[in-house]
């Protein structure tokens, strides 16, 4: 974190926090009724610092759409999300909406890939995309949240869409203190079997210079039923887990020292889960349902990840402020157990003789280690308040993936990436900032050979064209590439401001893909193939956006409209055996607004539009539909507001709508994304005995389709009906 200290939870700070996009919920609103004559008297909003962008600056010179979500905006209205993947999918306008499962699968931002970092440590695993990631962060631990919208051409690989920064708790206030928090949430249609519970505790302690933090949570998950009161199946997207049957736990804590010219901390997280399934899904009924005729035979769904971060900040030294970042990830993850199936799951390993192996699941394994430079030098002999934020990334990653048995399905890789970057913000006057960057990045792969398993095409129930094992034969290759970014805010009025940028983002797709599909459809007794013939090309993508931000202590505003291009977009055919790159463009509108009606109550909303098109055929013409597992919904809204009662009490609602899309990707007519519309709403009471919560999520417990979950399996899956739940939280 640089050097900057800003005052937690005031008034001015959440009011400038929503104007970046994210809704002043209900928990903010005590604060402000209590201090808004106070607020009224200030002549300037405190400054927000902006700790994700590598470089000192706040939100006011930042030429390009940023949201901040503070601790207090995410303590109450994280207690009505199962977890990140679902709050965020409704409160930051560019992202998809949750699935609804263990995975992120389909939850794009903008339309493209997400960049998802810890304390500024990656989390997204290098060369094999696995969507578990925000799942698997204990909402419990986070004291802030920074999304960055837009191609990055600082962050590297994997944030062409934008980058999630997620900033764990530290102590603020010296002394011992914790929190303790119990949720139980369930559904009429079975109020045992549907049952959801959640605990979790935090405890913090500081003296002098050191501080000490610890977080834990405990989470089961019960079944999860539709607006008719049918179960949801418990894998209902095939292979990375449903949002039933989960045990998670999550262990958490930070130690740190802060001096006066160096500082440094220590992070640590280890979640461990297991998803029981009781039965297959039958993905030939619309929607998906369980087969209650066929128990699950497979080993569970599993998570078993540890990371490790280590920060230290030096101030005062000749060239400015020194950050030094250091990480190490390890994770093994084990998918579900897919039957084989002609509509679902085609394609199966097999033996000779055998329609699909026992031993078909998969399992991921993924290590990381890093260490990331940043550099702040001031250039106030060129120009007052002007500075060159530079620095150098080094990365390592080791990643294969197997049977259970122990056979390889795709190609064990090693990478070593490097990178150098600088960005340079010059205030040009008090008018107008401008920031530029360039960022040249190099990964090193060495691809090892394996044998892809013998394998099966279900053409229908009865018929399968099998496919030879096949040799694949490795190499050492690399990818590199030069981005840059450049950008102005003009301050056009005390509250006012417009922006606009220019910003490219590098990244490798997903080479696991690309070779567990080695495959041929013309020869399916080819034996043997050569990465060079299915290596996939690294991506750049150009983002233009434009917009503009209007903050008072009262009204809050940003509206920006994008559009990105890309030479090498990945989508994957609906038949899940072939990866293709081919020119795309995306182009869409984002607007938030939240306003102070009163003292006591607020109203607001999120508003996002985002659409695309690809050249699907390679003939040059950019004149088919991105499929829908790239858009999804491509309108969505929520409307929200909140009452604060002075008394204690609190009251808050929250209407959600998605757009229907009937992608024509070329010809071959996909599932159609149907429209849906769903109502929540929750009340609130602080006493000194602690705080409690009631709420109803899908009041009208309506009958619909999740657009994420459709979208990316050609099948229908019914989003869950009405939930209510009760929380408990004490501090002390």
């Amino acid at each position: 974190m640089l050097r900057v200290k800003t005052p937690l939870q005031t008034p001015k700070l959440c009011l400038v926090t929503t104007a970046s996009a994210i809704i002043l919920m209900s928990s903010g609103l005590t604060a402000i009724a209590q201090d808004v004559s106070t607020a009224t008297e200030v002549d300037e909003l405190d400054l927000i610092v902006i700790n994700s962008a590598r470089s000192k600056g706040d939100l006011s010179t930042t030429p390009g759409s940023v949201q901040i979500i503070e601790q207090e905006e995410l303590r109450e209205s994280l207690l009505a999300s199962r977890n990140l993947n679902e709050f965020l999918g409704k409160y930051v306008p560019g992202l998809t909406p949750s699935n609804g499962t263990l995975a992120g699968s389909g939850q794009t931002l903008r339309g493209r890939s997400v960049q998802v970092l810890v304390n500024g440590a990656p989390r997204n695993i290098a060369l094999r995309n696995n969507s578990r990631t925000l799942s698997l962060i204990d909402p419990n631990s986070i004291e802030r949240i920074e999304i960055i919208n837009g191609a990055s051409a600082v962050y590297g690989d994997g944030a062409t869409g934008g980058v999630i920064n997620i900033i764990t708790k530290t102590p603020t206030e010296e002394g011992l203190h914790g929190a303790v928090m119990t949720n139980i949430s369930t559904t009429e249609h079975s109020v045992v079997d549907g049952a959801h519970t959640t605990t979790s505790a935090d405890l913090s302690y500081a003296k002098d210079q050191l501080t000490l933090q610890l977080n834990g949570r405990f989470q089961t998950t019960g079944d999860m039923y539709d607006g008719d009161g049918k179960q949801i199946p418990e894998d209902p997207m095939i292979g990375q887990g449903g949002g039933s049957g989960i045990q998670q736990v999550n262990l958490s804590g930070t130690a740190g020292y802060e001096g006066e010219a160096f500082d440094a901390s220590l992070y640590g997280s280890w979640v461990y889960l297991n998803q029981y399934l009781d039965y297959f899904s039958d993905y030939t009924t619309v929607p998906v349902s369980v087969d209650k005729n066929a128990p699950y035979t497979g080993e569970p769904t599993h998570e078993d990840t540890k990371n490790v971060s280590a920060t230290f900040n030096f101030y005062d030294v000749p060239v400015g402020e020194i950050k030094l970042e250091a990480y190490y990830n390890d994770s093994e993850k084990r998918a579900s157990f897919v039957r084989a199936d002609p509509v679902s799951n085609p394609f199966v390993y097999s033996d000779p003789g055998v329609v699909q192996s026992p031993d078909s699941q998969s399992v991921l394994y993924a290590k990381q280690a890093g260490v990331r430079s940043t550099v702040q030098t001031p250039l106030d002999i060129v120009l007052d308040g002007a500075q060159v934020t530079w620095g150098l990334d080094y990365s390592y990653n080791d990643v294969s993936q197997t049977l259970l048995d122990g056979r390889d399905i795709i190609a064990p890789m090693t990478q070593h990436a490097y990178a150098g970057f600088a960005q340079l913000d010059i205030p040009v006057t008090t008018f107008l900032d401008v920031k530029a960057g360039v960022r040249y990045e190099r990964f090193d792969l060495d691809i090892s050979t394996f044998v892809r398993p013998a394998a099966n095409y279900l053409v229908s129930s009865t018929f399968a064209v099998p496919f030879s094992a096949a040799t694949v034969y490795g190499a050492d290759t690399s990818y590199s590439a030069t981005v840059f970014n450049a950008g102005a805010v003009a301050h056009i009025t005390d509250d006012l401001d417009a922006f606009a940028n220019f910003s490219q983002g590098y990244s490798v797709p997903d080479i696991g893909a690309f070779t567990r599909r080695a495959v041929n459809t013309s020869n399916p007794f080819q034996t043997e193939f050569d990465y060079s013939d299915i290596a996939p090309d690294a991506a750049i993508v150009n983002n233009y956006e434009i917009g503009v931000r209007y903050n008072t202590v009262r009204t809050s505003l940003n509206a920006s409209v994008f559009v990105s291009t890309s030479d090498k977009g990945t989508n994957i055919t609906a038949d899940a055996l072939t990866l293709s790159q081919n020119k795309e463009r995306i182009w869409g509108a984002e607007l938030t607004v939240d306003q102070l009606v009163t003292d006591q109550w607020n109203v607001g909303a999120v508003l996002a539009y985002t659409e695309g098109v690809w050249d699907q055929d390679g003939d040059g013409k950019l004149d088919d539909d991105l499929p829908n597992s790239r858009i999804g919904a491509p309108f969505r809204a929520t409307l929200y507001s909140g009452y604060d009662f002075d008394n204690g009490f609190k009251v808050y609602g929250e209407a959600l709508f998605t757009s229907g899309r009937d992608a024509d990707d070329g010809g071959t007519r996909q599932m159609k994304v149907k429209p849906t519309f769903t109502v929540n709403s929750r009340v609130g009471y602080d006493t000194d005995w602690g705080e409690f919560q009631l709420g109803v999520d899908n009041i009208f417990d309506r009958y619909q389709y999740n657009p994420t979950a459709s979208s990316l399996r050609n099948a229908q899956i019914a989003a869950e009906g009405r939930r209510f739940y009760a929380t408990f939280r004490k501090t002390f």
